[in-house]
């Protein structure tokens, strides 16, 4: 009778693009350990390794501190920490899967989803979809032949956002994180005409809290400070050579010239014109 061998551990190395490794964030290499029963370690890595349990159970050390983790978790070896994992059950079939990255973006893109040095492990963090995507990883990876390159960033990146953040947050922490985060929300977007409305739909609470909270923290009503945010835009634009005041207008979100400066000139007390001959006298204005 012949038994067939239990499937060893295998891992696969990425080659990237030139391209992928100046992205901030690119696949190093995947692998699987199905039937793991090894301790790995005390060993440091130099690069950034989410390790993923399918089944069974693990004992994940890291600095000095450890935990149990089960099937749903995961935990992350993050460079320059000492770790160690061992399997921590008696049934055989204990299966973990992982995905290195390497990149500068790295440490913020995984504080994203809660993992960081000082904690980095998460439970009840993925599910069968997390682990689809690496299966698909690896396969892309075992065709070097081929250039997955693009597809391969896009499941770096669908890979990540696949774990649950799972946060729980007070709605004191919860109304401190939109305040921080709103005003460079608006700064990216204030040419796109967005209304208190939308930016308290954006913010996810009612239009008069988000009206008396920003307020109460910025000393400036929404609206105010969009429209200031607009003419600090304005002024930029205006002061720099070859742009136009109707293309300054039209990039501002403006419909028309008449509009831009009627709202520029209440703003200011001056018209663009008289704006750009102050600011551009070398410069013929252009409407």
């Amino acid at each position: 009778m012949t038994v067939n061998p239990r499937p060893s551990r295998e891992e696969y190395f990425n080659n990237p693009a030139s391209f992928e490794t100046k992205m901030g964030l690119w696949i190093y290499k995947s692998g699987t350990h199905p039937f793991f029963t090894e301790k790995v370690g005390p060993r440091s890595v130099g690069f950034y390794s989410i390790h993923f349990v399918a089944s069974g159970k693990v004992r994940f050390r890291w600095d000095g501190s450890s935990v149990s983790l089960s099937e749903g978790d995961l935990f992350c070896l993050f460079p320059g920490s000492v770790y160690t994992y061992v399997k921590d059950c008696e049934q055989p079939s204990t299966t973990i899967t992982w995905t290195a990255f390497m990149g500068e973006l790295m440490p913020s893109i995984l504080k994203h989803v809660d993992l960081c040095p000082e904690r980095p492990y998460r439970q009840n963090a993925f599910g069968d979809d997390t682990l689809a995507i690496i299966k698909e990883i690896q396969r892309l990876i075992r065709q070097p032949q081929l250039d997955h390159s693009l597809q391969l960033m896009s499941l770096g990146f669908q890979l990540i956002h696949s774990i649950n953040s799972n946060r729980h947050q007070s709605p004191s922490s919860a109304a401190s994180d939109w305040l921080e985060s709103i005003p460079g929300y608006m700064q990216l977007h204030c040419t796109e005409n967005l209304s208190v409305e939308e930016l308290a739909a954006w913010a996810g609470v009612h239009r008069s809290h988000f009206t008396r909270a920003f307020t109460r923290r910025y000393g400036i009503s929404p609206s105010r400070y969009m429209q200031q945010l607009i003419m600090e835009k304005a002024t930029r634009l205006l002061s720099a050579e070859g742009i136009s005041i109707t293309q300054t207008a039209l990039s501002l979100g403006y419909s028309d010239l008449f509009t831009f400066s009627h709202a520029f000139t209440r703003y200011f007390g001056m018209t663009p014109s008289a704006f750009v001959k102050a600011n551009r006298p070398s410069s013929t204005v252009r409407e």
